[in-house]
């Protein structure tokens, strides 16, 4: 099992976590929901208090090595980006959405996230349907005003096309009944827009994902999230 399914593993797991934010007796709570931030280098700020970093405006010729405990992805390789050198360099995800990529990027030791938006067809579904993605990467043209039920409706129109669970980015700090609503959903992980990226934020943002009630999922779905991983996550995630 990889980083990124370790890390998909602790949201379905009745076992606790340590939250962290520097200080070893913060009491232990349920993951709920996975945090990531965009970042245009791998940076140690915030560790302990999210899950990963999603690197963006990669420089292909300055590619740090990782060593942080958290997921560190890689967002729109560039095409003179190999494979291989990210898999050598630790990296644990790559989202692509360019189809003109190398196909290694199917290969599933690549850990590849492929993107989707509100133009995704039923064509589109099918195909990337029979792939397999360890999750799929939402992430909408103009920001959705969370505060109406339209924007609901516009992600249920695309996470309803899929047996699977996603990762989305947003803009926002969404109060805990938001994500709720998000998670029952199959989202699963948020990647936090860099322009409101401060402690504050992400401190508050953490308080509303505890108090999430993961029991809860979308009808009939269940976490997708390896086939190598243990059915036992599965039967836990439905009780």
């Amino acid at each position: 099992m990889n980083k990124l399914e370790k890390k998909i593993d602790q949201i379905f797991s009745k076992k606790t976590s340590n939250m962290g934010f520097g200080n070893s007796s913060v009491k232990k709570v349920d993951k709920k929901l996975l945090l990531l931030i965009e970042s245009d280098s791998i940076i140690n700020d915030f560790q302990d208090s999210i899950d990963g970093l999603l690197i963006t405006n990669l420089e292909i010729d300055n590619l740090d090595k990782v060593k942080s405990k958290n997921l560190v992805g890689i967002k729109y390789p560039d095409k003179l980006l190999d494979v291989n050198i990210i898999n050598d360099n630790n990296y644990d995800f790559v989202i692509i959405d360019d189809n003109k990529l190398s196909y290694k990027y199917l290969d599933n030791n690549s850990k590849t996230i492929y993107e989707i938006n509100e133009d995704i067809t039923d064509d589109d579904v099918d195909i990337i349907s029979s792939f397999d993605f360890p999750v799929l990467y939402i992430e909408f043209k103009e920001n959705l005003n969370f505060d109406e039920v339209e924007s609901f409706f516009k992600i249920s129109k695309i996470t309803s096309k899929f047996n699977c669970n996603f990762f989305m980015k947003t803009n926002r700090i969404l109060t805990t009944d938001q994500l709720q609503i998000l998670f029952n959903l199959g989202i699963i992980g948020l990647i936090l827009d860099s322009k409101i990226i401060n402690k504050k934020n992400i401190l508050n943002l953490n308080k509303n994902l505890e108090n999430i009630n993961t029991e809860k999922k979308k009808s009939g779905i269940s976490p997708d999230l390896s086939p190598n991983l243990n059915s036992s996550i599965e039967d836990d995630f439905d009780e």
